[in-house]
């Protein structure tokens, strides 16, 4: 498989673009869409009919899967009563992502390795996942196209890229993307 991937700053341009590329003919099975939370992704489902994957759902199913970061806690000794043990959820007057109490642990259990394991899950390499990691938590959104396309059907001698993938590269071009990265 190859991948291109595009970072769009605002929700309509995701959306426009996710529109242009099923207007060339991209199914939605060759589109992936990422987003930080259910906030940022409500609006482009609702308008493109297209499921967004979003990083906070996909940490959820790789804890579930036996990373479970509460496990960790546990093990480790940094849960203490119970109190603030929930993780990534705040209430009033609580630090998010507070183990025990200690907001230095929880910073530990919950380095960028939850969010590059996510990301890996989807078929990432370090690089794109590195990438895409940045541009969620910045609040940006993440269309991929994926294709059945191979490196080795792609024009080499410098002439113009008349694959797909080639296409779906237009198109964010066309849609603002601030960031295209050319996938494995």
């Amino acid at each position: 498989m190859a991948r291109k991937i595009g970072v769009f700053a605002t929700e309509q341009q995701a959306i426009t673009a996710i529109n242009q590329l099923e207007h060339a003919g991209f199914t939605k099975g060759e589109l992936k869409v990422l987003a930080k939370d259910s906030e940022h992704s409500r609006r482009i489902e609702a308008e493109s009919d297209v499921h967004v994957d979003e990083l906070r759902e996909l940490e959820d199913v790789s804890e579930h899967e036996g990373n479970s970061i509460f496990g960790m806690a546990a093990a480790t000794g940094y849960v203490s009563n119970g109190t603030n043990a929930v993780l990534g959820m705040t209430g009033y007057g609580t630090a998010p992502y507070t183990v025990g109490g200690n907001a230095f642990a929880a910073a530990w259990l919950l380095g960028a390795d939850e969010h590059i394991s996510a990301l890996h899950a989807l078929g990432l390499d370090d690089e794109e996942a590195e990438i895409c990691k940045q541009a969620l938590q910045s609040g940006s959104v993440i269309v991929m196209v994926e294709t059945d396309e191979t490196k080795s059907m792609f024009d080499k001698d410098g002439g113009p890229d008349i694959s797909r993938l080639g296409a779906a590269e237009a198109v964010f071009r066309t849609c603002s993307a601030s960031l295209i990265v050319a996938g494995a």
